[in-house]
């Protein structure tokens, strides 16, 4: 049975958050600190061989997880971040005042 962990990188202008399955990077979900404190989640990567992991919602969970504690805001241009959030509309108070969403 396969293993996975998470990581977080945050160099102060961009950040990821890097799954890993056995030890070997899985994916990533990854963002850009904007200047008004908030961040743009501005992309979703699950490498071909992991694609059956199911890792791209763990991976949103965790960006979820950071803004909640930071208490910050995303504004989403990731598709997959865009996609997820037009689902989910109990979690739309995580997204910046000028975000609009898609019709």
């Amino acid at each position: 049975m396969s293993t996975s962990t998470f990581k977080h990188m945050d160099d102060g202008k961009e950040g990821r958050f890097i799954v890993e399955v056995d030890g070997k990077e899985a994916g990533y979900i990854k963002y850009k600190w904007l200047e008004n404190g908030n961040i743009n989640a501005n992309g979703t990567l699950v490498h071909d061989e992991y694609r059956d992991h199911r890792l791209g919602m763990p991976l949103f969970d965790k960006l979820i997880e950071f803004a909640t504690e930071k208490g910050i805001k995303i504004y989403p241009t990731c598709p997959f971040v865009v996609k997820v959030f037009s689902r989910r509309p109990d979690l739309h108070h995580l997204l910046t005042d000028d975000y609009v969403r898609p019709a």
